[in-house]
């Protein structure tokens, strides 16, 4: 179903996409280091072809599908490290006031 000739073709490589996207502000909210962006996103990709293997019981052979996929896995990394690595580069916020009043 993956490709460009068709609407729902392109309708699913856009939902492809944009699931990247939601998912690289998943890495945001939920995994907070650049470090382990890719980590992260290798590892759900890969479950994401496992469950595909499994669900057409076969493995996915189609051009299409790997270059969609590995789009997906960079634009997932790329954009997760960079908003990630945005909140690791803040300031740290130093007061010369005492932390307590013991």
């Amino acid at each position: 179903i993956l490709g460009f000739s068709t609407p729902p073709g392109r309708l699913s490589m856009m939902a492809f996409i944009l699931n990247a996207l939601t998912c690289a502000l998943a890495l945001l909210y939920f995994i907070r280091r650049g470090k382990q962006c890719l980590d992260f996103t290798v590892t759900v990709h890969f479950f994401h072809l496992l469950g595909c293997w499994i669900y057409n019981s076969r493995f996915p052979s189609t051009l299409t599908w790997w270059l969609v996929q590995v789009v997906c896995t960079a634009l997932m990394a790329a954009i997760g490290e960079y908003l990630c690595m945005r909140i690791e580069l803040r300031e740290i916020p130093l007061s010369s006031a005492p932390k307590s009043n013991v």
